[in-house]
């Protein structure tokens, strides 16, 4: 089993997360590739790809490996519907905006899952599709994966290699994107703070 704790861990989902489908949800380490999946604007798109890696939690900055975790409503009514976690980087559709889901972290409904809860290693899934898209984990939107340097870090790469070679680079949906808690727009902020109160 291949242990990562120093690469790039972008756009993942933990086991659990449920995908919506067009026969419902679905835990993301069930999907597998050709599988329909549903986007955010209720289009049908197959999956091309599922990444799988494994995070080692012993070494390595903390923060960088502590994956963030959205309480049930924490980014609107019923949005998610139940918790999910992510990967800090992962990046979440509000207001218009692709969020980092570090960005968002507000210590309440929104939070860092520390390590002694993840164990030793655990384990994430990206989902790739042919386009940069859109999708609801736990019904909220969150976007497929979309960085093509770092599917090298998956413990699986070498299928993707096998199946499709190099591809050219995918083009990003067109929504501005908050990285940092700086770039999450104010009215974003203030919505969530209400949420963190409600």
């Amino acid at each position: 089993m291949n242990t990562t704790s120093t690469g790039s861990y972008i756009y993942c989902f933990l086991g659990g997360t449920r995908i919506m489908t067009p026969q419902g949800e679905i835990e993301v380490e069930r999907l597998t590739i050709g599988d329909p999946v549903l986007t955010a604007e209720g289009c049908i798109v197959p999956v091309k790809w599922i990444g799988r890696q494994t995070v080692s939690t012993r070494f390595g900055p903390s923060e960088r490996l502590m994956p963030v975790r959205f309480a049930a409503g924490s980014l609107g009514d019923n949005l998610p519907h139940a918790d999910l976690t992510v990967t800090a980087d992962h990046g979440m559709l509000v207001e218009g905006v692709i969020c980092h889901a570090g960005a968002l972290v507000n210590g309440t409904t929104i939070r860092r899952v520390p390590l002694k809860e993840m164990g030793e290693t655990y384990t994430v899934y990206h989902i790739e599709t042919e386009e940069h898209e859109i999708i609801l984990a736990n019904g909220a939107p969150a976007e497929t994966f979309i960085d093509n340097v770092s599917r090298r870090v998956f413990d699986n790469f070498a299928e993707f290699e096998a199946l499709y070679g190099d591809v050219p680079e995918m083009e990003e949906l067109p929504y501005p994107r908050a990285m940092s808690a700086r770039q999450v727009p104010n009215r974003i902020v203030a919505r969530l703070a209400r949420k963190a109160v409600a």
